[in-house]
């Protein structure tokens, strides 16, 4: 038997095919503000309204989106303290949005590791060793 691709949906519950019908799909509404699916979409993973989602990613709250990059991803943002996964490193779980963006980790792991540029992030340890921290073409550019 030939494996069947799976299809990569969107992540809204669009008013023009949902809510038509009857039964669970129709009845979809946000959390927060109640708008149905039959008159905005709707966020599939967390029941939040489009206009919910604008709001929530400019506030940065901490409850609903990300207080580092107003990603909205409630579970996560649970879970870490307020923070989505791609703003706490990889390694201790400590949130530090700007440098874990760039490198997965927090500036202190980071350096305990020592095999990375500290500016590109490029995996060269022994370049890194003798530029204090640089790989050799970002110890040129300086």
């Amino acid at each position: 038997m030939a494996k069947q691709k799976k299809r990569k949906g969107s992540k809204w519950l669009d008013p023009n095919k949902e809510g038509k019908g009857h039964g669970r799909r129709s009845e979809r509404y946000c959390q927060r503000c109640g708008q149905t699916v039959k008159d905005v979409r709707i966020l599939k993973h967390s029941n939040l309204c489009e206009d919910c989602v604008r709001e929530l990613e400019k506030k940065k709250e901490g409850k609903y989106a990300c207080k580092g990059c107003g990603k909205v991803v409630p579970e996560q943002v649970q879970e870490n303290d307020g923070y989505c996964k791609d703003c706490c490193c990889r390694v201790c779980g400590k949130p530090d949005p700007e440098f874990a963006k760039k490198h997965g980790f927090c500036e202190s792991c980071f350096e305990l590791m020592g095999t990375n540029c500290k500016e590109c992030g490029k995996e060269a340890e022994a370049q890194v060793r003798r530029n204090d921290g640089y790989c050799d073409e970002c110890a040129d550019k300086m």
